[in-house]
């Protein structure tokens, strides 16, 4: 039946009858969403390149006449693919742009640096290139492997998250047609250009605009005895005009932009050398003294180095998988996986005897022993004999329609209910009724963003949740709604539930509502009542929306409170046991559940911390991912020991975030809207220049480190460790001094200086630029010594650093008050 149903499609669209069929496994690694998001994004254009790589078979089958010939692609790694591995992965050819000229530069820098004897001296540091075009400037990190850096965080392609390989590339508006715009206080270079329309618009070229590559000229016309790469090309008298003060202003403008792209680029502290390559290399001076700069140069053919790098390219093979160590070391775990690499490469293509291990990365799993993440990347020289022998692959015969329609674009007219209206963030209010707020797709977007913030660093990403429940919203709006903990019916019994596990089990795993069934099951076995409504286990990280859709799914409020105020790595660090003792009876009984069938119960315990471990043992046992539900609790319970108004205060974040369009500000407008500055503060902001991790007793410790400005102005090393989320806040002055600038249970958050959201601990790496703020704890967390027992330094394995609050609690404002 999906046979018939995919060639009657075919023959609907013109297009080949066989099926084509997309595996996501061989399109990216960890991630369901996004690894799902991609594959589709490749099965959509495997069409357009059928077609595409179709036609240029046949024009070499044409120009070289059936000589032994094969057409290869270079892919975003840096290494090539087959014609028809191509055909079947035409994503893997994303950003190859950039690659290209990266591993181009490093052929052209190695061919400069040629010695007498033909040999060239190895590199043994890191080299950063710049591509700069028409439009923008390119910079990537080329390793003393000479493969480029690949990204590890998610790619955005359309606004759809993706998590297949793509270079390490950043990018500025700043290319030989950048516009030049100028006044007595401010001169500004980009990010605007002419583009392509450089010949007519440009004033060199007798146009209007003033461009960056008018700079350039000019500033050759002032010194004339300067070698000029533009002479000979335009009219150098349209610039007469333009006064040295403004050619030493633009350039210096011009500088500042790249030393702050090669800032962003680099993966280390010190100076680093640059490579400028490109056709708008001619922004750039050989001589010119960048901060944080080694050496600029330049190699001629440079402008030709994405051409250079496309013919170099090699043939990779890539092994991702997750090892168990128990039977074996993480060394032999590793030989083998890089044997698999390999074997990989040389099935690709490449010579069996140049196959050499280009980049390995070993990560741990959190709340999981003896399990690792293990990715190995193998490069070797493509084996042209052997391709050859083979001859050139037989070109595709399309369709006739096919053929006609090439260049032509299938067009889906969108859903009219799926198009969701813009929304002016400054004048949305949220929909309250009868003191219940009616939730809707805005709002969960900025409760999610708000979550990832109240995780302070972990508690998972919302957004798989998110997602899930924005489905729910839009199919039935007006299902979920949320309550104040203040006007829950006395008598009534609130549930709790959330998820415990590995993050990186629960982005492989669709939901199977574990949460959901857990709690039913909790209520059969203990012959419980029905609950009048849900609150979340913790607000910061995914579970701080789980119980939105659970209590929709029970027809019930979820209620605008939590347990914890933010994340916290374990299940007895919540206000509940905060208020109960050290057996851990207020935290029973509890029920976890699989998802697919299996239950298990915990009604007694000895200590409160071996509730949290017995749940977490029998958690990986259930496949590391599991559903919790906690005991229901009377709604005086509630109001009395849960954090009030907590689902109200991600709103207010997320919608900070959403407000505040000069980043720089982002991080005040939190301030302002969790109490202002009596309550939280920006400790410092700067530039993460390490990041060490280790995995102990299933949860990750690490430390972050940050060279930054504190909030008086001077400079220090910040340095932020965590034990899955962040611990506390440390400053080392120029002169040695070390102090305390907050720690948990405040919350710490470390916030993306470019987008103002939340960082979790395992996107945290060199080169970031990040703002640290603290947010003062509810009293049910500094009231007692029990609560600083259970949520304070120690609780997170620093017993040796003393709890100072940050600022004086502020109760945040109820959505509901606000906007009834």
């Amino acid at each position: 039946m999906l046979s018939k149903h995919m060639n009657e499609t075919s023959a609907a669209l013109g297009l080949s009858a066989s099926p084509r069929v997309t595996l996501s496994h061989r399109i990216s690694s960890v991630g369901f969403l996004a690894r799902e998001n991609a594959a589709i994004l490749n099965a959509s254009l495997r069409p357009l390149a059928e077609k595409t790589i179709s036609a240029f078979q046949k024009a070499m089958q044409d120009i070289f006449a059936g000589s032994p010939c094969a057409l290869y692609l270079t892919q975003n790694d840096g290494s090539v693919l087959s014609a028809p591995d191509a055909i079947d992965l035409p994503i893997r050819t994303f950003n190859s742009g950039p690659t290209n000229s990266i591993r181009g530069g490093d052929f052209l820098w190695n061919a400069a640096s040629m010695k007498a004897d033909g040999s060239s001296p190895e590199r043994q540091d890191t080299l950063v290139v710049v591509d700069i075009g028409g439009t923008t400037s390119d910079s990537g990190l080329l390793l003393p492997n000479g493969l480029p850096r690949m990204s590890s965080l998610m790619s955005l392609v359309g606004g759809v998250r993706t998590n297949f390989a793509l270079p390490a590339v950043e990018s500025i508006g700043l290319g030989g047609g950048s516009t030049v715009r100028m006044s007595q206080e401010e001169l500004s270079v980009g990010p605007d250009s002419v583009g392509f329309e450089l010949p007519q618009k440009a004033r060199l070229f007798g146009g209007d605009v003033l461009t960056a590559t008018d700079v350039v000229a000019a500033s050759h016309l002032h010194s004339p005895a300067r070698d000029n790469p533009l002479k000979g090309l335009g009219d150098s008298t349209q610039l007469k005009d333009i006064t040295p003060d403004v050619v030493m202003r633009a350039k210096a403008e011009m500088r500042r932009l790249l030393e702050e792209l090669v800032d962003r680029t680099k993966i280390q502290k010190g100076d680093i050398d640059v490579l400028i390559v490109g056709g708008g290399a001619i922004l750039v001076d050989t001589d010119d003294t960048l901060s944080g700069v080694r050496a600029v140069r330049k190699v001629k053919g440079g402008e030709v180095a994405n051409a250079i790098g496309a013919a170099i390219s090699r043939v990779s093979g890539v092994v991702d998988t997750v090892v168990d160590t128990s039977h074996q070391s993480l060394k032999q775990a590793q030989e083998t996986v890089a044997r698999l690499a390999i074997d990989a490469a040389v099935t690709n293509g490449a010579q069996p005897d140049t196959v050499q291990i280009a980049e390995v990365t070993v990560l741990p799993i959190q709340y999981v022993d003896a399990k690792a993440r293990i990715v190995v990347r193998a490069v070797g020289v493509l084996d042209v004999v052997k391709i050859s022998e083979q001859g050139m692959s037989n070109p595709m015969t399309l369709p006739e329609k096919t053929q006609q329609s090439v260049g032509q674009a299938v067009v889906v007219e969108p859903d009219s209910k799926a198009q969701t209206e813009e929304i002016k963030v400054q004048e949305y209010k949220p929909h309250i009724e009868k003191g219940q707020w009616i939730v809707s797709p805005i709002d969960l977007e900025w409760i999610a963003t708000g979550c990832k913030v109240l995780g302070c660093g972990g508690g998972g990403d919302p957004y798989q949740q998110y997602l899930k429940i924005k489905s729910v919203v839009e199919k039935s709006p007006g299902t979920i709604k949320v309550v104040s903990a203040l006007d829950l019916p006395e008598g009534s019994t609130i549930g709790c539930t959330g998820c415990m596990g590995s993050p990186e089990v629960s982005m492989e795993r669709m939901e199977a509502d574990e949460c959901n069934k857990a709690h039913d099951a909790l209520i059969r076995v203990m012959q419980l009542p029905p609950v009048d409504g849900f609150l979340a286990l913790e607000i910061g990280g995914g579970n701080g929306m789980v119980n939105l859709e659970v209590a929709a799914a029970h027809g019930v409020p979820c209620v605008d409170a939590d347990y914890m105020g933010r994340a916290y790595p374990t299940y007895w660090q919540t206000t509940i046991n905060v208020y109960g003792t050290a057996r851990g009876e207020s935290l029973l009984p509890a029920t976890i559940a699989s998802g697919d069938g299996s239950f298990m119960t915990m009604t007694a315990s000895r200590t409160d911390k071996l509730v949290d471990s017995a749940l977490r043992a029998a958690t990986v046992e259930m496949g590391c991912r599991a559903g919790k539900a906690g005991p229901p609790k009377p709604a005086r319970v509630v109001q009395e020991q849960a954090i009030l108004n907590s689902v109200s205060l991600a709103w207010w974040i997320g919608r900070a975030i959403a407000l505040e369009r000069n980043i720089a500000d982002r991080a005040n407008r939190i301030i302002e809207s969790v109490g202002g500055s009596a309550s939280a503060k920006v400790l410092a902001e700067g530039k993460i220049t390490n990041v060490e991790r280790v995995l102990r007793t299933g949860h990750t410790y690490g430390i972050v480190e940050i060279d930054g400005v504190l909030n008086d102005g001077s400079t220090a090393t910040i340095k932020v460790p965590f034990k899955n989320e962040n611990a506390f806040v440390e400053a080392v002055s120029t002169d040695g001094a070390v102090s305390v600038l907050a720690s948990v249970p405040d919350l710490i958050v470390v916030l993306d200086s470019e987008t103002g959201s939340g960082l979790g601990t395992p996107e945290y790496k060199y080169g970031l630029k990040v703002a640290v703020i603290a947010i003062a704890a509810s009293p049910r967390w500094t009231d007692t010594s029990r609560g600083l027992e259970l949520g304070g330094p120690a609780s997170m394995g620093f017993g040796d650093v003393e709890y100072v609050p940050v600022g004086r609690y502020t109760m945040p404002r109820s959505v509901i008050e606000a906007y009834s």
